[in-house]
């Protein structure tokens, strides 16, 4: 009896087991499920069309209506077949497994790249294809833009490096002169010395305010007064006899050159001289430089003009001190001719910053060249609340330089070179500029020599003297 009922038990269990196969694998060979993708699938119509075409949908659903491959033994008729599959693939699996294996690897590649070349079609391809060589040869572009415009300064300009073993010193041939520079109130002397190699060595400096009473806008109202200052200076420096140098502001000069065709005759009574000046003839003092090589005919006659009573009140100064007077000259004009002998761009720009004026000097080759008073300098621009006043001032005079060309049919140069007074007031000697500028003391023009712990005397009211400094050592190296 016992026996019966564990036969009959047995017997019934395998019954169960054999119905659960029928039924899982019925169950796992219908449609059910991939009904149930597809209807999710239906419902975000929207993802289909941002990443395929319609072909992509059509493909995703054949392939949902697939039927699942299951392994052999469990899609048996029976249990009994299924273990008897599973013990013959048991022990007959190494050859059929390795070749099962390739020929799903290839059937998996080949859907791959079947549904990828789906989802990317032909225009999509060619498209990015596109898309991808132009943003290549943008960036191929610019990088070889930006690598060649560091690249073509470099060429365009010939910077005087001193050799580290050649020291500035004092030697037999050495000389000093006083040289003083005016330009918005403040009056700046120094004592330099000039070695045989037109090195400068400054041995002492002083910067003092001039009140409006003793020099006004412009002209010198008190002439006493001034040369009173100016032998004060002169002793505390130590000068004695030495001859001076005077530097005025660039804002008291203008600057023309014409062709020798241009003109009847190299004179201040040439009616197309006094067409350029700013004043009215008589009032106007010129001096004309002849600038062109030897046997040009056409030759180019820079013209400078400035007023006549500005000069005057100066020079009748300087006739009371009763030393000797090397002259009166300009900063600007004087300070480009040493730049452009040391840049070979065809345009040059450079900036002279005062504090209420700024100066622009353009020069289209050696010796054409052309001065342009712009109404503000660096007092509109210096706070110490903003600091970044300085940035507000370099985008306005770039505005006004690129107007200014654009009357020449000309294009902004690499760089706009600068310095002045008003340099110190707007930016830190530490700080760079704006990238389409560049101080005329990076470009180590001229060898000088300021050491303010080694000089006999060094009083300043500025807080930033550099650019005062860069100008005295440009123009005396001239000398």
């Amino acid at each position: 009896m016992n026996r019966r009922k564990l036969q009959s038990k047995f017997l019934s269990i395998i019954d169960r087991l054999e119905h659960f196969s029928k039924i899982t694998n019925k169950k796992l060979n219908s449609n059910k499920l991939s009904n149930k993708i597809e209807s999710l699938i239906k419902k975000r119509v929207d993802v289909y069309k941002i990443l395929s075409s319609i072909k992509f949908k059509d493909k995703l659903k054949s392939v949902m209506n697939k039927k699942i491959d299951l392994p052999n033994y469990l899609t048996a008729d029976n249990f009994f077949n299924g273990i008897r599959l599973l013990i013959k693939n048991k022990y007959e699996m190494t050859e059929k497994v390795e070749e099962n294996k390739e020929n799903l690897n290839r059937s998996k590649l080949k859907y791959d790249i079947n549904i990828f070349s789906r989802i990317l079609n032909r225009k999509v391809i060619i498209t990015s294809i596109s898309k991808i060589n132009s943003l290549q040869y943008f960036f191929k572009d610019n990088f070889t833009k930006k690598l060649s415009h560091p690249l073509n300064l470099i060429k365009n300009i010939q910077i005087n490096i001193p050799i580290g073993n050649k020291k500035i010193k004092v030697d037999k041939e050495s000389y000093s002169i006083g040289v003083a520079i005016y330009s918005e109130h403040y009056l700046t002397l120094s004592k330099v010395i000039l070695n045989k190699d037109n090195q400068v060595i400054f041995k002492g400096l002083i910067e003092v305010p001039v009140p409006g009473d003793v020099i006004g806008d412009r002209d010198v109202e008190d002439n006493d007064e001034l040369s009173n200052i100016l032998l004060d200076l002169f002793g505390l420096l130590k000068l004695d006899d030495s001859p001076l140098l005077v530097i005025l502001s660039s804002s008291f000069f203008n600057v023309h050159t014409f062709y020798s065709s241009e003109l009847k005759q190299i004179s201040n009574t040439d009616l197309v001289v006094q067409s350029k000046s700013p004043y009215l003839p008589d009032d106007t003092f010129i001096e004309f430089l002849k600038l062109s090589k030897k046997g040009e005919e056409d030759k180019f006659i820079r013209t400078v003009y400035s007023n006549r009573k500005l000069i005057e009140s100066w020079t009748n100064t300087l006739e009371t001190l009763n030393i000797p007077i090397i002259g009166i000259v300009p900063s600007a004009p004087n300070v480009f001719d040493i730049l452009k002998s040391k840049i070979k761009e065809e345009t040059t720009v450079l900036i002279d910053i005062e504090v209420t004026k700024t100066i622009v000097m353009i020069g289209r080759n050696s010796y054409n060249l052309s001065s342009h008073n712009v109404p503000y300098g660096s007092s509109l621009y210096t706070s110490d609340i903003n600091a970044d006043l300085s940035n507000n001032y370099f985008n306005r005079i770039l505005t006004s330089i690129e107007l200014i060309l654009s009357e020449y049919h000309e294009r902004l140069p690499s760089y706009i070179y600068v310095y002045g007074k008003g340099l110190d007031n707007l930016v830190d000697k530490d700080i760079p500029l704006p990238s389409k500028f560049l101080r005329l003391s990076e470009m180590n023009l001229v060898d000088y020599l300021y050491d303010p712990k080694s000089m006999d005397m060094n009083e300043s009211e500025s807080k930033s003297i550099e650019s005062t400094i860069v100008t005295l050592s440009l123009i005396t190296s001239c000398l």
